[in-house]
Order: C-alpha cells, then sequence, then structure tokens
C-alpha cells in the first residue's frame, strides 16, 4: 500500500524545495525526485497525525469524471507531439487524487522501462476500466492512440453526464424522504405525547386515530435504541446480499419487471452497451472481445447473461442481431440498427446513433419521472401531517366544546 513521504530536495540554483509524494517506498520516492533534476538532501515517512489523512485519502475511489479528464488531457498532449514518458510526467503533476497519482507514477516507473502502456496500465483494473485498457491496446497496435484517448475522453463525458441525471432525479425524493421521515418522526416521538398527556389529565376519551398514532409514539420512543441498529444493519445486510450473484440476480430481475423503473434500467443498459460497443469497435477492437469487455461494464445480471448468450452465439458464427433479438432484453429497434449496421459494415455507427437515441429517452424518461414523483412525495407528505395533525385536533376540539358547555 502506498505510504505518504516527505522530503527535501535542492533544485540546480541551489534552492531547497520541500515537498511530500504517495509512493510504496524511499527508493520510488527518490527515483521521482531525480527525474525532476533536484538533489535530495531527506527523504522521510510521514508518521503523524496527517498520515491517517493520507491513508483515508489513499481510500477514495477514482470517479469517471477523474478518468475522463485524464484521457482528455492525455489525448491532447499526444496529438501536440509530446511522448508518453513527458505527458504522463505532466499528469502526475496535476493529478489531486492520491490513488490515482500513485498509480500514474508506478505507470510512468513501467513505460520508462520499456512497457507498453496498456500493459502497465493492466495493472490497475480498479481504477483504469477494461474498456480504456482494450481501446489504448488498440491504439497502440494502429498507431492512433490519441485518437483512441479522445474518443474514450467521449465515452467518458457522456457517462458521467448520464450517471449525473441518474444522481439528480433520485437526490430530490431521497433528500425530501429523509427530511419528511425525521419530521414525522419528531412530531410523533416528541409533540404527539405532550398533547396526549394533556388530554389523559382532563380524563378525555381519546378517538380511535389519536389512540392508534399514541400507540405509535410509544412503540417508536421506546424500542428507538432497537429500531435505528437494525435499520443500519438491514441496510447493510441488503449491500452484503447484492454482491452475491443469487441475491443480486434475483433483484435484478425484479427491477427490471417493475412498471416504470424496470423500463428506465433496460433503457440505461442499452444506452450504456451502445455507448461501449460502438466505441470499442470504432478504435479496432475485435467484435468478440468488445462484446467481452461491454459485459463487464453492464450492472444488471440479466443483461450480463443475455450478452453471454449473444457471445456463445457469435461463437457458433450468427449474426450480432440475431443472438441479440433472442436474449429478448434488446427492443427490436436495436436489433434492426444492428442488422442494418452488420450488412452496410457500418457497425460503429449504427450503435453510436442508438446509444445517442436511449441516451436522450433516458434524459426524457428522467424528467417525466420528476415531474410526477414531486408532487406525489408532497400529496403523499401532506396526508401524513394531515393526519397527525387531525389525531391532535379532534381532541383539542372536544375540549373547547365541553369548556363552552359549561
Amino acid at each position: 500500500m502506498a505510504k505518504t513521504f516527505a522530503y527535501r530536495a535542492k533544485d540546480s540554483k541551489g534552492q531547497e524545495i520541500i515537498g511530500s509524494i504517495l509512493a510504496d517506498n524511499e527508493n520510488a520516492v527518490a527515483v521521482h525526485i531525480r527525474e525532476k533534476g533536484y538533489f535530495i538532501t531527506q527523504i522521510k515517512e510521514k508518521r503523524d497525525s496527517r498520515s491517517v489523512q493520507a491513508f483515508i485519502e489513499n481510500l477514495r475511489s477514482v470517479n469517471i469524471k477523474e478518468i475522463a479528464v485524464f484521457c482528455r488531457l492525455f489525448s491532447t498532449m499526444i496529438d501536440a507531439g509530446l511522448s508518453l514518458v513527458i505527458a504522463l510526467n505532466i499528469l502526475i503533476e496535476q493529478t489531486e487524487n492520491p490513488r490515482l497519482k500513485a498509480a500514474l507514477q508506478d505507470v510512468y516507473k513501467k513505460i520508462k522501462e520499456g512497457e507498453p502502456l496498456s500493459r502497465a496500465l493492466r495493472d490497475y483494473p480498479r481504477i483504469f476500466p477494461s474498456i480504456m485498457i482494450n481501446m489504448i491496446e488498440a491504439g497502440e497496435v494502429g498507431g492512433m492512440l490519441d485518437d483512441a484517448l479522445s474518443r474514450l475522453a467521449i465515452h467518458f463525458e457522456k457517462e458521467h453526464k448520464m450517471n449525473q441525471k441518474i444522481r439528480s432525479a433520485m437526490a430530490y425524493p431521497t433528500v425530501v424522504s429523509v427530511i419528511a421521515v425525521g419530521a414525522v418522526g419528531f412530531i410523533l416521538t416528541c409533540v404527539l405525547p405532550t398533547f396526549v398527556t394533556m388530554f389523559q389529565e382532563a380524563n378525555m376519551k381519546l378517538p380511535w386515530i389519536t389512540s392508534m398514532l399514541l400507540e405509535l409514539s410509544n412503540f417508536l420512543r421506546s424500542n428507538i435504541l432497537i429500531i435505528i441498529p437494525l435499520l443500519v444493519i438491514g441496510f447493510y445486510g441488503m449491500r452484503l446480499a447484492l454482491q452475491k450473484e443469487k441475491f443480486k440476480k434475483k433483484f435484478d430481475i425484479i427491477v427490471l419487471k417493475l412498471p416504470i423503473v424496470g423500463m428506465l434500467t433496460r433503457k440505461i443498459g442499452i444506452a450504456r452497451f451502445s455507448r461501449t460497443f460502438s466505441t470499442l469497435l470504432h478504435s479496432g477492437v475485435p467484435i468478440i472481445s468488445a462484446l467481452e469487455v461491454v459485459q463487464k461494464t453492464m450492472g444488471n445480471l440479466c443483461m450480463i447473461e443475455a450478452l453471454e448468450g449473444a457471445l456463445g452465439g457469435i461463437k457458433e458464427g450468427r449474426s450480432l442481431a440475431l443472438t441479440l433479438a433472442d436474449t429478448k432484453m434488446f427492443t427490436s429497434m436495436v436489433t434492426q440498427m444492428v442488422s442494418i449496421g452488420e450488412e452496410s459494415g457500418a457497425l460503429d455507427k449504427m450503435l453510436e446513433k442508438v446509444a445517442d437515441f436511449y441516451e436522450s429517452d433516458v434524459d426524457d424518461m428522467i424528467t417525466r419521472m420528476n415531474s410526477i414523483i414531486e408532487p406525489l412525495i408532497i400529496v403523499a407528505l401532506g396526508m401524513v401531517i394531515g393526519t397527525i395533525i387531525l389525531a391532535i385536533m379532534i381532541p383539542m376540539f372536544d375540549v373547547m366544546s365541553g369548556a363552552m358547555v359549561k
């Protein structure tokens, strides 16, 4: 695991340079500093409280936006005529993510030793996606590394844009639901008991709705220390269960059968399949290798199995369009466009058009879902709050009516 090292060095003019670097050992630090033309005076591993922060930062994942920026900058520099070594050195200096920086430092070292870029990146499968490694390998073989990196940048930018739209669509209902549950919980556990105590002191017979909410309030107050841990355990238990193929497949089947969510999930899968497949084919990756890579990018196990069946059909000599049609996971539009692409020899372009269509369709569908979900949440929250207010107001009216009679 990479560690944080502090170093002191002097440049060619004798000025002292002080900094820190994430590396596997002191030798790696020394090599990196000497390559900059500095004279090393001290290297020391950080062991103070900041090392804990460095450890936490090292666990930070590399997101798709950072990979997109990396590909865009790398492509621009290669296209400008810079060598791999110089371009990587510049990227290392500009990279802020400690985990990505450490990986690039190792890649830089291996390239200087004569290893191909794709082979060096393959040692970090959790950072650099398989589509990226395969396209770079194809770009190296065909002498079009800058073009491969440029298309990768476009691919990851579009993927990031679609992911952001999905997250944005989920953010509003999630935040409102959490706030609503918190507000209702506060009213039930703190506000309602105060009024109920007042009614009970007046020897009033509580209406059934008030009694029901009082029972719920008492249950929550008595078992709050059990409910919260159970919810946390249940949440993490669900996450662990979904890591197992058996439960993940059942969950994915259920998701695909849901009325609106299922259709949205299918369209997102088709868009991701078409975009990734098109990008790989355009870069010269063989169709079988491309399909194997595409499988790894699909999050739904049902769609992964469908592509596995399609891959088997292609190996038997069948056309891609027919094998996709047999899976029942892809729409007729996809299979027809793929069939046209196969016949015309422009499969990558047809898949790109399919990806554009479904990405736009997903965007419109998410917008429509938001316009429906927002008022539904407001109505549901209003009904819950209204029920609680009603449970409090009915006894209060009875008290006021009794006082007026007297």
